[in-house]
C-alpha cells in the first residue's frame, strides 16, 4: 500500500498533469512509471487474497467452545467483525472518494495506508 501510495504522489512516479481540453497532449505514462503503479496494484491484490479469506477464521479459532462465556465471545467477534467491515466499506465510499476528488490522490491513498500501519 505504500507503494502505491508513493506511485500517485512523487512526481517522478507519474506523468506531468495535464489540462483536459487538450488530452492528445497529455503525456503518457513511461515504463517505469506503469511497472511500479501495476506492481504495487498486483501486490497489494495479493496480499488481501491471501488473508482477506482466512482472517475471520483465525480470529474465530481465538476462543475455546467449550468455555460458555467464550462461546457468547465468539458470537460477538462476529458481529464486530461484520459491523467494521461494512463500516469501513461505507467510508471508502464516500470519504475517501471525496478526499481523492477534492483533495488529492496522494491523500486518498494515505489515509488507508496509515490505517493499515496502525
Amino acid at each position: 500500500m505504500l507503494v502505491l501510495t508513493l506511485s500517485v504522489s512523487i512526481p517522478g512516479f507519474k506523468p506531468r498533469e495535464c489540462s483536459m481540453a487538450n488530452a492528445e497532449d497529455c503525456e503518457k505514462a513511461s515504463v517505469l512509471q506503469l511497472a511500479v503503479f501495476f506492481g504495487a496494484l498486483y501486490t497489494l491484490a495479493i496480499g488481501t487474497g491471501g488473508t482477506k479469506a482466512n482472517i475471520s477464521t483465525i480470529g474465530a479459532d481465538q476462543f475455546d467452545e467449550t468455555d460458555p462465556k467464550e462461546k457468547i465471545q465468539k458470537m460477538s467477534f462476529f458481529n464486530w467483525w461484520m459491523f467494521s467491515i461494512f463500516f469501513v466499506t461505507l467510508f471508502a465510499n464516500t470519504v475517501l472518494v471525496y478526499v481523492q476528488d477534492n483533495v488529492g490522490w496522494g491523500w486518498g491513498y494515505g489515509i488507508p495506508t496509515l490505517g493499515l500501519a496502525i
